[in-house]
Order: structure tokens, then C-alpha cells, then sequence
């Protein structure tokens, strides 16, 4: 390694720990939140390794409160922190669709899905104004469908997540008794919704709306490539919101 590389590496190191320092001293003191019946989802995180990769690991813990939550969040100092938009008989231990032949997954005993909400992951990448406005979009036809317990989360990076909290009882009050018929329901029970806000041409990840197995970003945290904090935004207020980062 000749000089020049080595103080390249020596600064990248300096860097790494600048911000690994930084991570820890916010989530020792900021208020985190957590989802509805958080002991029922599985939160993962993306912590970086010797190189520049991330490696993501799951909680593996039942994360019953904050103090639970910011104790692995202090300890990891992760750059990315995430749950699940369903919620699981036994999440800590939640795998794969089943499959047949070699690619089975985990048993069904542990993949019971007990509920979800409905989540939108609205993104235009390089059009912040454009996010704005797919978001105001999407809860206006949210509201016309009937749907008023919502939440506007800034993504931390390019786009907005909204969260719809009484979707479940208005939309799919009861799940089937056979596990293996659950996941269909769930989806079945959000596609004409889906359909309709993609037919009128607006930015969503349809996956993380549709797919029960899902992860999105925990509101409260740090987007690691960033360094802006996913929060909860007013959606009065949203042409004035510009994201935060955390000091280093």
C-alpha cells in the first residue's frame, strides 16, 4: 500500500467512526416510536462490516417498548433500522414463503400472519416537489376512500411513506381461519385500491403495499446514506418541510 493510499484508508476509517459515534449519540437521547403491537413485527437493522458493505441483522428480541428498541439501537449503531408491515404469530423467527421441493421455507406454524395495516412508499428520485405531491395525492384518495387514522413519514432520503392505521377494520375486519389463505386475503382485500392510485399515475413502490412480508423504515431513525431522520411530517405543512440531519 503506498502513502497516499494508506492516508486515504486512515481517513475513511476516521470518517467511519465519526459516524458511528454520531448514530450512537442520537439514539441515546431521541424519542423513538414504535407501530402498533410491535412484539407481534421484526425489526432489522443494517450495520456496516469491515468494508464498505452492510451486513442487515434482525432483532432478535421482542421489542415490547422504546427502552428495548434503544438499547440495540445505542449498542449497533446501525444505519438503517427497520420493521415489518405485518404482524406475526412468532416474527423473530419469520422466513420465506413456502415453497415446495427444495426451496422450502420455514414451517407455516411460524409465518401466521395476524394483521396489517396499509403502508405506501412514495419516491421520485432527484423530485422532492414531485414526492410532495404524489403524497397529497395519495392521502387525498385514502380520505375518499374512507380512511382518516393517516400518517405522513419523511423516508429520511428521496420520497415519503404514509401509513393507514384503520385500513384493517374498515377493509379486511376478519382474516381466514387457514393460515395459508391469509397473506392472499390481504392482498386481495388492498388491489383495486392499488390499481386505481397507479392508474392515475402516481409514484408508489407497489410491493411494499401489497406484499405482507415487507419491511419499511422505522419513523424515528436514521437514513444511513443521508444522514436525515425518518419523521413524522404535518400534512399541512408539508410544502414547507425540508428534511434534518443529525449533526457529526
Amino acid at each position: 500500500m503506498t502513502f497516499r493510499e494508506s492516508l486515504r484508508a486512515r481517513r475513511r476509517r476516521r470518517a467511519k467512526a465519526r459516524r458511528r459515534r454520531a448514530l450512537r449519540s442520537y439514539y441515546e437521547e431521541a424519542p423513538l416510536w414504535l407501530p402498533p403491537h410491535p412484539t407481534f413485527r421484526q425489526f432489522r437493522v443494517a450495520v456496516p462490516r469491515g468494508d464498505a458493505r452492510l451486513t442487515f441483522l434482525k432483532i432478535d428480541d421482542r421489542v415490547r417498548n422504546e427502552a428495548v428498541l434503544r438499547r440495540w439501537l445505542v449498542r449497533l449503531a446501525p444505519e438503517h433500522v427497520y420493521f415489518t408491515t405485518s404482524r406475526w404469530l412468532d416474527p423473530q423467527r419469520l422466513g420465506p414463503r413456502e415453497y415446495r421441493g427444495r426451496k422450502a421455507g420455514y414451517r407455516v406454524a411460524h409465518n401466521i400472519l395476524l394483521g396489517q395495516e396499509l403502508y405506501f412508499d412514495i419516491d421520485a428520485p432527484g423530485e422532492f416537489d414531485l414526492a410532495k405531491a404524489d403524497a397529497e395525492r395519495v392521502l387525498d384518495c385514502l380520505r375518499r376512500e374512507g380512511l382518516e387514522d393517516l400518517r405522513l413519514v419523511y423516508s429520511g432520503n428521496k420520497g415519503f411513506h404514509i401509513h393507514a392505521y384503520d385500513f384493517e377494520e374498515k377493509f379486511l375486519p376478519r382474516l381466514p381461519a387457514d393460515p395459508r389463505r391469509r397473506e392472499a386475503a390481504v392482498q386481495g382485500a388492498r388491489k383495486d385500491l392499488v390499481t386505481r392510485i397507479v392508474e392515475a399515475g402516481i409514484g408508489i413502490d407497489v410491493d411494499v403495499t401489497m406484499d405482507p412480508r415487507r419491511i419499511l423504515r422505522l419513523p424515528g431513525t436514521v437514513h444511513g446514506a443521508t444522514l436525515n431522520i425518518c419523521e413524522f411530517v404535518d400534512p399541512l405543512r408539508l410544502g414547507s418541510f425540508r428534511p434534518r440531519r443529525i449533526p457529526q
